[in-house]
């Protein structure tokens, strides 16, 4: 005869109390007590990044987890330059990117709906390097050289600028355009000129070059920003992602001002640059995530240089319009400035 196992009423009310507590936990979104951060479902967002040392604060938030740690996973796709990494974005390809300020500028004015959501790094990365043994050692010889630039962006910017200043008319040189590295073979072969572009881009050819080179730096002509930017329609239909992606550059910005030999090494990293020559550039970056109107004030000017290229000319649209400002003032309203908040 079988025996009977005749389960006690007190042990069936603990195993039905215990079931009605995973059903209420994953019902309400919290996750059970035993599972690590790694283990829950976080969401994740695509980050077109450039290959310049200009996007520092969003290496060091990648690498040392602090957007995991606010509840976002970020899957990083490199770019060699910010304009691709934007075209990925405005393409569908990815949530968020960083890039320079002159690509959204032009964007912005093919009616592209974009939201700037930062700015992390100022700089003055962008120069002019040219080859002294074909004659270049002043501004001025520069006329009749092969320069190249990669149009759309923020050297293609400056290159307009200092020929401006030294009186050198676009129909004077030979413009070519071409992807930076290919710059810098083209340079050192000898097949172009000149060539202005980003770090890390004019240290390469430098290296190469030797005294061969020289190098026209932008000083006030030309003081950059690099931004970070997503779609408009992306950043209202998910206000907590915008949040806790500043979350993470914020955390960021304050490690590279306490650890500067480290985030080095983290830029190092993820470039590829090597180390010494972050180290030798570092000093040309101002790490601050913020919003300000300084930085109106450059896309402005850029806005005008831009709509001046389109035949017929485009017209200015409201920049200030583009600059989503409300993630960043509820986490630091001090880095929101002079935007008539």
């Amino acid at each position: 005869m079988k025996k009977v196992f005749i389960i006690p009423p007190i042990l069936i009310a603990i195993i039905v109390s215990i079931a009605g507590v995973r059903i209420a936990q994953r019902q309400s979104g919290q996750p059970n007590s035993g599972k690590t951060r790694a283990q829950v479902e976080l969401p994740t967002i695509i980050y077109a990044m450039p290959i310049t040392v200009a996007a520092i604060p969003s290496y060091v938030a990648l690498k040392k987890g602090f957007w995991e740690e606010e509840g976002l996973r970020v899957q990083p796709q490199m770019f060699s330059a910010g304009r691709l990494a934007l075209d990925a974005l405005l393409g569908g390809n990815a949530e968020v990117m960083s890039v320079s300020e002159t690509p959204l500028v032009h964007a912005i004015l093919q009616g592209n709906d974009i939201a700037i959501v930062a700015t992390v790094t100022e700089h003055q990365e962008t120069k002019i390097i040219a080859r002294v043994d074909k004659g270049i050692i002043k501004p001025g010889d520069l006329i009749g050289k092969r320069i190249a630039t990669l149009a759309g962006t923020n050297s293609d910017y400056f290159l307009t600028v200092f020929l401006k200043k030294y009186n050198i008319g676009l129909d004077q040189v030979r413009i070519v355009n071409m992807p930076p590295p290919d710059m810098v073979t083209a340079l050192v072969k000898g097949d172009i000129d000149a060539y202005a572009a980003w770090e890390p881009h004019i240290y390469y050819a430098k290296k190469q070059l030797g005294d061969k080179a020289t190098v026209f730096e932008p000083g006030e002509l030309y003081n950059g920003r690099h931004t970070v930017a997503m779609n408009k329609k992306f950043v209202q239909k998910n206000p907590v992602i915008v949040q806790q992606l500043i979350k993470g550059l914020l955390r960021a910005e304050q490690f590279v001002k306490e650890n500067p030999t480290e985030s080095i090494k983290i830029v190092s990293d993820v470039t590829g640059v090597p180390t010494e020559a972050v180290e030798l550039l570092w000093k040309e970056y101002v790490v601050d995530v913020q919003l300000d109107e300084r930085f109106l004030e450059i896309i402005n000017k850029e806005g005008q240089w831009a709509a001046s290229l389109r035949k017929p000319a485009a017209t200015l649209p409201n920049f200030r319009g583009y600059i989503f400002t409300q993630a960043l003032k509820n986490e630091r309203p001090s880095s929101v400035k002079g935007l008539g908040e």
